[in-house]
């Protein structure tokens, strides 16, 4: 059995074709896993769902970014939704624009994926997915988790010979902890390890080890066509200036400290009210990517 998993893809086009290309090299007998965040800060949301959803052979979760996305469900059905209030109106367009991007139908496929999957392996063995770890979505798994983390966050789930497959982090990750072999897909659409070409996960069984042999692949795509769309969609009228964000992130392959600057901006008392809290956040990103300016 092979498994090629891949997360994160963030609306990211041509990152999503160049992986499936790279996979569809490996012959027919490949069964695919999208560990979640399909959608959201990224150009072409439609065109991406669209592509996941024709995948055949495919096991496909949600991610943390499904529900940002869904939680503007309730506007697109006709329901009233509340104004949200600054700074989180021009934080939060990125979610608002995808859901608008999204039929009914669409952002319905979206709400009924499962939060998690297994399915059996060979040899006795189990694949587990998860987004983030078996606890939250939004909780990573990585290189750097100690004996006692490891134990906190499996204690229900140690089980020789699983794979567990996640995302969420944007870096890659292989762990070996109590016969399990735990990994993290990195991101098809934005890595953040420094590498900007699109990763994902290539898993098969060793049936004479009786265990998972894991290697990360790494693929060249049209990064200036993903890097121009985002610029575009970083119009007020649009994703908004968060995208800029987003556009620093996939040119350097690295995060910017972008959680760093949504805690101090939201910390912030001197909002403007709308429409002026775009033009708003947009010097405050100025002044935030500054430090990053080659």
């Amino acid at each position: 059995m092979k498994i090629a998993a891949f997360s994160d893809i963030h609306a990211n086009l041509p990152a999503l074709e160049a992986v499936l290309e790279d996979i569809e090299k490996l012959g027919q007998d490949v069964q695919i896993v999208v560990a979640g965040d399909i959608v959201n800060c990224g150009p072409f949301p439609r065109e991406t769902l669209s592509l996941v959803r024709a995948l055949p052979n495919s096991h496909i979760i949600a991610g943390n970014h499904e529900e940002y996305v869904l939680e503007k469900k309730a506007a697109r059905e006709g329901h009233q939704e509340q104004e949200l209030p600054v700074p989180y109106r021009a934080l939060f367009a990125p979610s608002t624009w995808t859901a608008s991007q999204l039929s009914a139908e669409e952002l319905e496929w979206l709400a009924n994926l499962p939060r998690q999957s297994a399915f059996a392996g060979p040899g006795g063995s189990e694949v587990r997915v998860v987004h983030g770890s078996p606890r939250h979505q939004t909780e990573g798994l990585n290189n750097t988790l100690d004996e006692a983390r490891l134990a906190e966050i499996f204690e229900k789930h140690t089980h020789p010979h699983t794979l567990w497959i996640s995302g969420h982090t944007h870096f890659p990750a292989i762990v070996r902890w109590r016969g399990m072999t735990i990994t993290n897909c990195g991101s098809a659409g934005a890595p953040y390890d420094g590498d900007t070409r699109a990763c994902y996960l290539l898993a098969e069984w060793d049936e004479r080890r009786s265990d998972w042999y894991v290697e990360h692949r790494r693929v060249e795509y049209n990064r200036e066509e993903a890097l121009a769309a985002i610029q575009r969609n970083a119009a007020y009228d649009q994703s908004g200036p968060f995208m800029r964000l987003i556009y620093q992130n996939l040119k350097l392959g690295r995060p910017c400290d972008l959680r760093g600057f949504v805690s101090k901006y939201v910390q912030r008392e001197d909002f403007p009210a709308p429409p002026a809290d775009f033009e708003h956040l947009d010097r405050a990103i100025d002044l935030h990517l500054a430090q990053f300016a080659a």
